[in-house]
């Protein structure tokens, strides 16, 4: 944390003025969490819980005072409170002394060939994305932000579903439908490319979760390293309060991107 006493007011303003015009209905599941709130904006108690932290440690960030955050905790800050680029950049440089590491400056192994990338983003009625063997996602259509909002902001896929406590609020029966067949996966593509350096981090990240780390090391872990579209799936939707939505995962391949999935969501009662 820098020692500056403007930098530390500024950051306590940034994240007060973050909280203040939070809009509950953009959090899946804060009505089932904390009950229904007619008024705009959120609490430091609430905010921490959102993050997966103490109060404390969210209020010694949010006071400014000089500790050690991790990225992990500062990105869950960021996801709960919706910080805008400048915000978090503010933010990061002030809690941890340096500018963010940007996702978006991965560089890709290929790019997404035309067609394809027309397939996905203009898909008008199903959610569709298009993501690489680490799960870093490389294109995506309207359609599905509205069960993920967090894709614009270039959030690795299983990063966001194995850690990040929105998500098992979010996914329901978190860790039987959504958690333990996405580590199945995760294990299997950490064998095929065992010297892939942004896939090991990928897996750091996820093992660095306590809850995550348990599941990695269970024994029932699923068979199956693909969405299993016969069996559907519920969620809360995003400003959609306590809607729960059954849908059908569709896991496709596409062959000029072997090691990539096409992933396809569709509404469950669409399938007898």
């Amino acid at each position: 944390m820098s020692d500056g006493g403007g930098d530390r007011l500024l950051l306590t303003r940034i994240l007060r003025r973050a909280r203040a015009r939070r809009n509950t209905s953009d959090i899946p599941g804060f009505t089932e969490t904390f009950g229904a709130r007619a008024a705009r904006g959120i609490t430091q108690a609430q905010t921490a819980q959102l993050a997966g932290v103490s109060r404390r440690w969210y209020s010694a960030l949010e006071s400014g005072r000089p500790a050690n955050y991790s990225d992990a905790f500062l990105s869950e800050v960021r996801r709960v409170l919706a910080l805008a680029p400048d915000e978090w950049d503010i933010v990061h440089r002030i809690a941890r002394g340096r500018a963010p590491h940007s996702a978006s400056a991965r560089p890709l192994n290929r790019q997404v060939p035309p067609a394809l990338l027309a397939l996905v983003e203009q898909s008008p009625t199903w959610g569709v994305y298009l993501s690489d063997h680490r799960w870093d996602v490389l294109a995506y259509n309207e359609k599905v932000q509205e069960y993920f909002p967090w894709l614009v902001k270039g959030i690795n896929v299983v990063e966001w579903m194995l850690t990040w406590p929105e998500a098992r609020v979010q996914l329901v029966n978190w860790q039987e439908d959504w958690a333990l067949p996405t580590i199945a996966a995760l294990r299997v593509n950490a064998e095929q490319w065992p010297q892939d350096e942004r896939l090991q981090e990928v897996i750091e990240t996820v093992r660095l979760d306590a809850r995550a780390r348990k599941l990695w090391n269970a024994s029932n872990l699923p068979t199956a390293s693909y969405p299993a579209s016969s069996s559907p799936r519920r969620l809360y939707l995003p400003r959609h309060g306590d809607r729960e939505l059954a849908v059908r995962v569709v896991g496709l391949t596409p062959m000029e991107m072997p090691s990539c999935r096409l992933i396809v969501i569709t509404p469950a009662e669409l399938v007898p």
